[in-house]
C-alpha cells in the first residue's frame, strides 16, 4: 500500500505538488487566525469599542468572545478542508481539483469580510488570497496539471 502511495507521488505534476504545499501553508493561517485573534482578545475588544461606541462593556465583551467563536468554527471547517484537499489532490480526482478551486476562491471573497471588520491581519489577508489564487492557477494552467486531472474523468 505505501509503495503505491509512492508511485502516485512521483507521478504527480509539480505544480500540483505546489500546490498541495501552498494549500498546507493556507491550512497553517487556519490555525494561527482564530490563536491570534484569541490572544489578542483585548485588542478585539478595543476595535469593537472604536467601531461601535454605543456598545457597553459586557457587550464589547460579549461580541468579542462570539468574535473568535465564530472565527474559529469557520477557520477550524476552513483547515479541515484544506487537510482534506491535500491529501485527496494527488489521486487527480476532478472533483478535487474543482474543490479546491471553488473553496480558495470563496475563501478569497472572505477574506472582505475579514479585512473589512478588523485590521488585526491587514498585513496577512493579501499573503494569504495570493497563495490561494497561486493554488487555483498551479491546478488549472500548466498543461500538466490538465492532464493529470483529465487521466481520471
Amino acid at each position: 500500500m505505501q509503495r503505491s502511495a509512492q508511485v502516485m507521488a512521483l507521478r504527480t505534476p509539480t505544480s500540483v505538488q505546489a500546490a498541495r504545499v501552498l494549500l498546507t501553508a493556507v491550512a497553517i493561517s487556519h490555525v494561527v487566525v482564530p490563536v491570534l485573534m484569541s490572544v489578542n482578545q483585548s485588542a478585539l475588544r478595543n476595535q469593537i469599542a472604536t467601531q461601535h461606541p454605543d456598545f457597553g462593556a459586557g457587550e464589547v465583551a460579549r461580541s468579542a468572545v462570539i468574535a473568535v467563536t465564530s472565527g474559529a468554527v469557520f477557520h477550524g471547517i476552513l483547515l479541515a478542508l484544506c487537510a482534506l484537499l491535500v491529501w485527496k489532490l494527488a489521486t487527480a480526482r476532478p472533483w478535487t481539483r474543482r474543490l479546491a478551486t471553488v473553496s480558495q476562491l470563496l475563501s478569497v471573497v472572505f477574506s472582505v469580510v475579514s479585512w473589512s471588520s478588523s485590521p488585526m491581519f491587514h498585513t496577512v489577508i493579501p499573503v494569504i488570497c495570493a497563495a490561494q489564487i497561486l493554488t487555483v492557477a498551479l491546478l488549472w494552467f500548466p498543461s500538466t496539471a490538465r492532464e493529470f486531472f483529465a487521466q481520471r474523468s
